[in-house]
């Protein structure tokens, strides 16, 4: 929900190929990628289209865009297609976005000490309302779109990463919105990745940000 891509690429296919012609501009041969969650996905789209010009890879709170997850996930949101055309046909209200973060453990947890501190709730309510205080329809449903094109992706496999041994980072947080089938599923994809355990669930990236950094600094410096 968090993303913000430009609306003319409606296809994730069109959109790394927008974002390759964007890197060629610029004269970046080898990219690394650092994704979460969606973006993390965005990422082995990538480097399937383009295996040999990718520098590496930080994957943090994703599954894998393998064919036993990407069929789990669109069982999971076989709605998602319902929800295209009722935001394209029927009042889009004030609120309505905020469905899904209402939702979220971090807000109904009965024991909120599992997920997140108190104080780490409220930030993240805060950076909800903010996010969420000028979505618009258009944007809604262009990111719901994307959505819906990633289940309907060509899976990856192994072979897709093999150029990428050893320039990997995996980062994996408890109580994530990806289950440990899905995060397992990902290791088997990568070639001999490095693999870090944090806390903080789905939203660590930004409620434990500084774990985020350091591990990735790490990462990024052992690559020099």
């Amino acid at each position: 929900m968090l993303f913000d891509y430009p609306r003319e690429l409606r296809t994730n296919q069109a959109l790394v190929v927008g974002m390759h012609a964007f890197f060629v501009k610029l004269g970046i041969a080898s990219p690394i990628f650092i994704g979460a969650s969606d973006g993390g996905m965005v990422a082995q789209i990538y480097t399937q289209k383009y295996p040999n010009e990718v520098g590496g890879l930080v994957l943090v709170s994703t599954g894998g865009m393998n064919a036993a997850t990407l069929k789990t996930l669109k069982k999971k949101y076989f709605f998602v297609p319902l929800a295209l055309w009722y935001m394209a046909h029927c009042t889009y209200g004030e609120g309505y976005v905020m469905l899904y973060s209402e939702k979220m453990p971090i807000f109904t947890a009965k024991r909120p000490a599992q997920t997140v501190t108190v104080d780490g709730a409220a930030y993240a309510r805060d950076m909800f309302e903010t996010i969420f205080k000028d979505f618009q329809q258009a944007k809604d449903m262009h990111i719901t779109g994307l959505l819906e094109d990633l289940m309907n992706q060509t899976p990856v496999t192994e072979a897709d990463f093999r150029a990428l041994k050893g320039r990997i980072l995996l980062i994996f947080p408890n109580q994530d919105f990806f289950s440990d089938q899905m995060q397992q599923d990902l290791i088997k994809l990568m070639q001999d990745p490095q693999i870090v355990y944090v806390s903080g669930g789905h939203l660590g990236t930004v409620l434990k940000a500084g774990d985020y950094v350091r591990e990735i600094k790490k990462f990024l410096e052992g690559m020099e």
